[in-house]
């Protein structure tokens, strides 16, 4: 093994570090190198454990302050190398995700990928690294491309002038969300919905009567969820209004870290009327067989593509696709293991 003179200086800091942090009372004095221990009467000799305790007291005293300096730089490099990787690990993400389109295509007839947005594609206003390119190079390959997500705070729209804002080259007839799907719920039955979702969201559900609301459709909604519109809500569906959930996210990614989803606040109404509610967005097997009805293809020609284990990968497994989890957005260390049905041993 080949040692390069920044190993050799590395390991003489540790070393003189190791002998500087030495502690008589804590550490030395169990092993009979105590202070009073091995330092003979006045005018004798030295013993040779006098002397090396006298050595470890001096390296202690002299060098504990001067190896400051040099343990603050391995630190500064660690943390620069820590970062490194990190960016690296980043850009890596756009062709892991190729990669495991490229060999699922190579194992079954690939025709369509659907794509889960915030938190695989975006968080927010800020792209996730790698992300653009690795779209780009998809679109080169003969699948078809549909992005699926479960958002709820903004319509489709302003989803679409986000994602171009960001450099995404996307239309808005690629995008298929859990508000269109709650949407041609809402039409299907002739409801008249209680809408609890932001402002931004309501576009999308221009032209439905929502006056003498009969019903109660939910999404994330921060600005709405106080106490007295969830009772309003609460005592509709005690009456038997039907309770219909966008989606029941339990939380998702924001630029400031993890946030609660609908999920804990339909679970409240669930739980307070005894009752359970309709949910139209991922992971329903309806919502995947319903993104895919108009490329013409079936769920075992498809692939879901996303960084939530259970709503994009075991929604997209039990409709009858496979799954790619990717590790970023809200991803977990550990969020693989809980992926139901678990993926086949060989992806």
């Amino acid at each position: 093994m080949a040692f390069t003179l920044y190993s050799l200086i590395q390991t003489a800091i540790l070393c003189t570090n190791a002998v500087a942090v030495l502690h008589e009372e804590r550490f030395l004095s169990k092993f009979g190198w105590g202070v009073d221990q091995g330092v003979g009467g006045f005018g004798d000799d030295p013993g040779v454990k006098a002397q090396i305790l006298t050595l470890i007291r001096s390296v202690r005293t002299v060098m504990r302050v001067p190896l400051i300096i040099p343990e603050g730089a391995a630190l500064s490099s660690q943390r620069r190398n820590s970062t490194l990787h990190q960016r690296r690990r980043n850009q890596e993400v756009g062709g892991e995700l190729l990669l495991k389109v490229s060999i699922m295509a190579g194992r079954r007839a690939l025709k369509a990928v659907l794509i889960d947005l915030s938190g695989t594609l975006h968080i927010e206003d800020t792209a996730v690294p790698g992300a653009q390119d690795a779209l780009n190079r998809l679109r080169q390959a003969s699948v078809d491309v549909k992005f699926v997500t479960n958002t709820t705070k903004e319509s489709k729209r302003s989803l679409v002038e986000r994602l171009q804002r960001l450099h995404f080259h996307v239309q808005e007839k690629e995008i298929f969300t859990s508000l269109s799907a709650a949407r041609s719920l809402v039409e299907r039955k002739q409801l008249r919905p209680l809408l609890l979702l932001e402002d931004s969201a309501l576009e999308d559900f221009t032209g439905i009567d929502t006056s003498e609301p009969n019903a109660v459709v939910i999404g994330l909604s921060p600005d709405h969820f106080n106490y007295q519109t969830l009772n309003q809500a609460f005592r509709m569906v005690l009456e038997g209004a039907p309770l219909i959930a966008i989606h029941k996210a339990r939380y998702y990614k924001r630029a400031d870290g993890l946030a609660l989803g609908p999920g804990p606040f339909v679970a409240g109404l669930e739980f307070a009327a005894d009752c359970r509610a309709t949910v139209v967005g991922k992971p329903e097997k309806c919502f995947f067989t319903q993104a895919l009805s108009d490329l013409g293809c079936s769920p075992t020609e498809a692939v879901m593509i996303g960084d939530d284990a259970r709503d994009d990968v075991g929604g997209a497994q039990n409709a009858g696709m496979l799954g790619i989890l990717v590790r970023t957005g809200k991803y977990r260390e550990g969020d693989e293991d809980k992926i139901n049905p678990p993926p086949p041993p060989d992806m």
